[in-house]
C-alpha cells in the first residue's frame, strides 16, 4: 500500500533525529449529577477513606535479621509473636555485631544487604543485589575489591570480548590486520582482501550478495561485520582504482571500474572445507542458471551532511556487494539489474548455499587490467596522418 516519498527524503545514510511525542488523551465530560451509572448502590457501604489497620505512628519497623550467635524462638514457644505483633527485641536487634548504636531501618527503606557471606553455622544470604545470571550470560565487569588483584588469575578476568574469527586461508601469519576491531585482513602477497562473515539467507530474492552486518540481511546471502570504507581503502592499497557508480538519469549508464573476483570459503558440518565463486550462490530468476556477470569496483559515493558538514561514505548503509544497481554500491554489476522488488533479476541459489549461520571467508581479488596488443605494422587505424611529422 505504501512506498517511500522519494522527493521529500534526504539521501540514504543521512543522520536524522526521531522524536516521539505522546498525544494527550481526549478529555471526557464528567458524569452529570444524578447519573446512576457510576453511583454506588443504595445498600452499599461508603468506601473508607483509609485502609483499616493501626495508626501510622503505631506501624512497627520491619524485623531485622537476628544477631550472630542468637537464634529465633520456635513458633510454638511462649515468646513467639505473630507477624502483626513484632517484639521490641526484634525491632531493636542490630544488623551487625557491635552495632548497638545503629538505628533500625525506617519503614520505607529496604534492608541493607550484608557485605560478606554469613559465617559457618549461621543462616543468611551472600547474594549481591542485581539481575540473576544464567549459565550462558557473560559475567559483568566488576572491579576487584580493595587490596585484591586478579591479574595472575586468568579465570577471574572478564570474558566479555569475543574472540576474532579465523579466516580459512593459507599462511594466516602473513596476513595484515587492516581493522583492529573487525575481521578484515590484507593479503599483500596474493593481492587480495579477506573478511569473515556468515550466511544470512538461503532462499530469498536478492539485491545484494553481501551486506554489512545489521543492514540488509533480509535480501543478502552473506553478512560481514566490517566497515565499507575500510574495505574500499584495502582495495586501494592493492592498487585498485574505483570507477564510476551507476547513473539512471537522463539515461542509464552502468557502473564501471576494475573487475573484482569474489570467492567464498566455508566448512560443512563434517569439517570439510569448500570454495566457490560467489556467482555460484546467485541464480538468475529468468534462466535458472548461476549469475555470469562479474563485479566491478564502482566505489560508491560520498555526500556531505548538511548540518555537521561531515562526509559520509554511502555504502555504509549496506550496499556492499550488490546484484541490483545502486549509486551507493561499493561493488556493482556492469549491466542493468533493476532494484524494484517486482523486477529483481536474481535470487539465492538455495541448493548450493550452506545453512544459515555458517561462517564463511569472503575474499576479494582485483583482476589485473587486460593489456592491449600493440598495433600491427602498417595498421593505418593508429598510424599518423600523412601530413603529420614522423
Amino acid at each position: 500500500l505504501f512506498e517511500a516519498f522519494t522527493e521529500r527524503i534526504p539521501p540514504r545514510g543521512t543522520q536524522v533525529t526521531l522524536i516521539l511525542t505522546p498525544k494527550p488523551a481526549a478529555k471526557s465530560d464528567p458524569p452529570a449529577a444524578g447519573d446512576s451509572k457510576d453511583a454506588p448502590a443504595s445498600d452499599a457501604p461508603p468506601t473508607p477513606a483509609v485502609m483499616p489497620g493501626p495508626a501510622p505512628d503505631a506501624i512497627p519497623a520491619p524485623t531485622a535479621p537476628a544477631a550472630p550467635g542468637t537464634t529465633e524462638p520456635a513458633p510454638d514457644t511462649p515468646a513467639a509473636k505473630t507477624p502483626d505483633e513484632p517484639s521490641p527485641a526484634d525491632i531493636a536487634t542490630p544488623l551487625t555485631p557491635g552495632g548497638a548504636d545503629q538505628q533500625p531501618p525506617k519503614p520505607d527503606e529496604p534492608l541493607p544487604q550484608p557485605d560478606t557471606p554469613a559465617p559457618p553455622g549461621e543462616s543468611g544470604s551472600s547474594t549481591l543485589p542485581g539481575p540473576a545470571l544464567t549459565p550462558d550470560a557473560p559475567m559483568p565487569d566488576q572491579p576487584a575489591p580493595p587490596g585484591e588483584t586478579t591479574a595472575g588469575d586468568p579465570a577471574a578476568q572478564p570474558t566479555t570480548k569475543k574472540e576474532s574469527p579465523v579466516p580459512l586461508v593459507d599462511n594466516i601469519e602473513k596476513l595484515i590486520r587492516f581493522d583492529p576491531d573487525r575481521p578484515l585482513w590484507l593479503d599483500k602477497e596474493n593481492k587480495r582482501v579477506i573478511m569473515v562473515g556468515q550466511v544470512c539467507q538461503t532462499n530469498v530474492p536478492l539485491e545484494m550478495f553481501a551486506c554489512l552486518a545489521g543492514t540488509k540481511e533480509h535480501e543478502s546471502v552473506v553478512a560481514v561485520d566490517v566497515k565499507a570504507f575500510a574495505v574500499h581503502a584495502a582495495l586501494l592499497a592493492l592498487g585498485a582504482t574505483p570507477g564510476t557508480s551507476v547513473v539512471f538519469h537522463p539515461e542509464y549508464k552502468p557502473a564501471t571500474g576494475p573487475e573484482i573476483e569474489v570467492t567464498v570459503v566455508w566448512k560443512d558440518d563434517k569439517g570439510k572445507q569448500h570454495s566457490a565463486r560467489a556467482q555460484e550462490w546467485v541464480r538468475n530468476q529468468k534462466t535458472g542458471e548461476a549469475m555470469k556477470y562479474s563485479w566491478v569496483f564502482a566505489g560508491s559515493r560520498f555526500f556531505e551532511e548538511e548540518v555537521t558538514k561531515q562526509k559520509i561514505y554511502m555504502a555504509e548503509g549496506g550496499d556492499f556487494i550488490c546484484v541490483s544497481n545502486f549509486p551507493s554500491a561499493m561493488l556493482d554489476l556492469p549491466v542493468a539489474s533493476p532494484q524494484d522488488n517486482a523486477d529483481l533479476l536474481f535470487e539465492a541459489f538455495t541448493e548450493r548455499i550452506p545453512p544459515r549461520g555458517t561462517q564463511v571467508t569472503l575474499i576479494l581479488t582485483p583482476k589485473p587490467a587486460a593489456k592491449s596488443d600493440p598495433p600491427a605494422a602498417g595498421d593505418s587505424k593508429d598510424a599518423p596522418a600523412s601530413d603529420a611529422p614522423p
